[in-house]
């Protein structure tokens, strides 16, 4: 029996060193709500009061499935503070009967090659037509020798959501 997925709420969330990216979606017709949580990455206190900030998103949006991208560069530079996030957000989401979803950004970007898009500025190209609210945010195309724009975490999790959401439809 297929579930209904158009109304799956999904929080996905990207995790990164200093800052989190995070957007809450209603099947692939509603961006409900997005945003970033900065902390500082060698202040335990920081890092605590960003994982209550998480939990204080999924009681408000009590979310089906919490997909979370783990950066591989975060876990390298501060693999503590990185881990105590992902299992704080673990727990919050079992607490709240939230399934918990990890990819892998080799995964989110297959979820969007039947788009034909490939890199992240153009995955996020693509989020702004899906979701227009997202236009004013939309950083500019990355050069090779500049550092990600601070708001690209947000738009990595409104990928993850969708990935997630385009993954769990062809396997239900």
């Amino acid at each position: 029996m297929r579930k209904n997925l158009s109304s799956k709420r999904i929080l996905g969330i990207s995790l990164r060193s200093q800052r989190l990216g995070f957007a809450v979606i209603e099947g692939l017709v509603e961006l409900i709500h997005w945003g970033m949580v900065y902390y500082e990455k060698n202040e335990r206190v920081r890092v605590e009061a960003a994982a209550g900030r998480v939990a204080a998103l999924l009681e408000r949006f009590a979310p089906s499935i919490v997909a979370i991208e783990k950066s591989r560069t975060a876990k390298a530079l501060n693999p503590e503070h990185v881990e105590l996030l992902y299992r704080s957000i673990r727990r919050e989401a079992s607490n709240l009967s939230a399934s918990t979803l990890l990819f892998t950004r080799s995964k989110v970007r297959e979820a969007f090659q039947d788009f034909g898009v490939k890199s992240k500025d153009e995955i996020a190209a693509l989020l702004t037509r899906m979701f227009p609210e997202l236009q004013p945010s939309l950083p500019p195309k990355r050069k090779l020798w500049e550092p990600e724009h601070f708001s690209m975490p947000m738009f990595d999790a409104v990928a993850l959501a969708v990935a997630c959401w385009r993954r769990k439809r062809f396997l239900e």
